[in-house]
């Protein structure tokens, strides 16, 4: 228990792991290609700051977030890293950007006019991320917008045109990639009309993990790596493409997420257990309380269905999952000790439970399962 002192529930992030996966990602990288470490959504639920922590000790220099507040916690901690917001910033947050060296992405002309403006007022340059909507429908201005907007750009000398981007519909759905040919096409075109109208960006950047993995044509000159840096696959059929192709790449998770048993209690056949009386013992039972729920991020919709690890045996939780406790059936197991370490997602013995097991349990995917895990509680490295 040393790495968990004063902890009911906690996070483990495993170094070795994390190690390993960035290794074989980076081999799969084109060499012009940078390695963009993807931390939004608390680093899909790991913990932004470890996880951005751990990436730079191996040597990643590049990390993507959603908004500028995750982009500043970023900035005091690791004042040389190139840090690229991907989603909205509001109007009153772009003087952050000009003062923290924090690249934007943009995709409308307000924006581009609100940072004239303040880097007019500063003297100071800001670097952007032009987004193209190549058939996505979220983010980006149409490829007919184009050339207005960099007409635009061209009466801004501080706003430096640092990259452009495009995002990928559904590039996971490996069995049929015409779609993602579209887009891909979509956005050479556009970057050919960039660069023939006189400008150069650095950055030229559309490749998310399923696209590093299958497409190396997409790799561009910089790869925005997320879930596979995680140790999870961005579906099934990436997997499936890659052991057809007898292609060496294995990918493990880096995060447990554990618990403690905090009481024990035998209670016989026919008494009902939690909110609702959802169930009732079918037989005389040992139960054990465990002080996580809900609020942790342990989805209610998983009551009467998950699992749990407790000494090397799988206890399915009992009734509802209340808002901060659970009780799951520990009638199998035969040795259980005060305060006794439980498995929610990680491995145990010879078992091992993934977020993929939870949200095919719920309707729902890996991401999601993680990204609800609270970020309030305590995320502890595993030194390798």
């Amino acid at each position: 228990m040393k790495f968990c002192m004063g902890h009911r529930t906690w996070i483990e992030i495993h170094e070795r792991a994390f190690a390993q996966n960035l290794n074989a990602l980076r081999s799969l990288l084109r060499p012009e290609a940078k390695f963009c470490a993807m931390v939004k959504g608390n680093a899909y639920g790991h913990g932004m700051l470890p996880i951005v922590s751990l990436a730079v000790k191996y040597g990643v220099n590049y990390f993507g977030v959603d908004e500028i507040e995750d982009a500043i916690k970023i900035r005091r901690v690791f004042p040389n890293v190139v840090i690229i917001v991907f989603g909205y910033t509001i109007k009153e947050n772009l003087i952050q950007a000009i003062d923290k060296n924090i690249q934007l992405t943009v995709y409308d002309k307000e924006t581009i006019q609100t940072l004239h403006t303040l880097t007019t007022q500063k003297g100071k340059p800001v670097s952007i991320h032009l987004k193209i909507d190549t058939g996505t429908s979220r983010q980006g201005i149409l490829l007919n917008q184009l050339k207005d907007y960099l007409d635009l750009l061209r009466t801004c000398p501080l706003i430096q045109l640092e990259g452009i981007s495009t995002h990928f519909a559904n590039v996971e759905q490996a069995s049929d990639p015409s779609y993602s040919n579209l887009q891909f096409e979509r956005f050479l075109q556009a970057k050919t009309s960039i660069f023939e109208y006189g400008f150069s960006p650095k950055y030229v950047h559309l490749a998310c993990s399923a696209a590093l993995i299958l497409y190396p044509d997409t790799h561009q000159t910089l790869v925005r790596v997320g879930i596979s840096l995680y140790g999870f696959w961005p579906s099934v059929e990436v997997e499936q493409v890659i052991r057809r192709q007898h292609i060496d790449l294995n990918l493990e998770p880096i995060l447990s997420w554990k618990t403690r048993i905090a009481q024990v209690k035998r209670l016989s056949r026919g008494t009902p257990i939690g909110y609702g009386l959802t169930e009732i013992l079918k037989q005389d039972s040992h139960v054990a309380i465990l002080p996580v729920g809900y609020w942790d991020g342990f989805d209610r919709s998983l009551s009467s269905c998950a699992e749990v690890l407790i000494g090397g045996h799988r206890c399915r939780v009992l009734g509802r999952v209340c808002m901060n406790m659970m009780m799951v059936d520990v009638s199998l197991v035969p040795h259980l000790e005060p305060e006794q370490e439980v498995v929610l997602l990680g491995r145990q013995g010879r078992y091992s439970i993934t977020a993929e097991d939870l949200a095919q349990k719920i309707g729902t995917i890996s991401y999601e399962v993680l990204t609800r895990i609270n970020p309030l509680l305590p995320r502890v490295i595993i030194a390798s």
